[in-house]
């Protein structure tokens, strides 16, 4: 059952990297567009995309029985006001993607510059620019009191392995955020 359990980890962060790429792709084939690129060269790139087969439920397992999957609530479109200012950036951060499953460092990082650049700007161009910023939002949440674990993204998905925080670690935050227990 654990090999089972591992496997199914393995696979949903696989598919968790394929919807943020596949994000990716489209915000980067919007901007070209948006920067006037050549569609020829625009076409040639994008047909090398690999399709994404849908794999049917009845074919994970010929006679297996797959439970169907809970209904999981929508992720909040904002964090509560009364939560601390660095979680409610994070959740930004989430939202302003879509709220993938994950976001890597590098991504919140780029977020919280466009929203503040004066605080979160100033390792722009350094080569410690992600350690920097990853001190300074490890630092903002503990001074708030508040636990969101970061983790590497598995080497299978991305070889460099960068830091990422999950949706699901963030909104269990947002939950039990000192700020949010006193205030209901």
């Amino acid at each position: 059952m654990k090999q089972l359990a591992d496997a199914v980890a393995l696979r949903n962060s696989c598919v968790a990297a394929l919807r943020n790429a596949s994000t990716h792709v489209t915000e980067l084939t919007a901007q070209a567009i948006a920067a006037g690129a050549p569609e020829p060269d625009l076409a040639r790139i994008l047909t090398t995309l690999e399709p994404v087969v849908g794999q049917g439920r009845q074919q994970l397992a010929q006679d297996a029985v797959v439970p169907q999957p809970r209904p999981q609530s929508s992720p909040p479109a904002k964090a509560p006001t009364n939560c601390p200012a660095i979680v409610r950036q994070i959740v930004d951060a989430f939202a302003a993607r879509g709220h993938p499953e994950w976001l890597t460092l590098a991504q919140i990082a780029d977020h919280l510059v466009g929203a503040d650049p004066a605080a979160w700007g100033q390792w722009e161009g350094r080569r410690d620019r992600l350690n920097m910023v990853g001190r300074t939002i490890r630092s903002a949440l503990r001074r708030a009191g508040v636990e969101i674990p970061c983790s590497r993204l598995d080497g299978l998905i991305d070889r460099r392995r960068p830091t990422i925080y999950k949706l699901a670690d963030v909104q269990r935050a947002v939950h039990d955020s000192p700020a949010t227990r006193r205030a209901g």
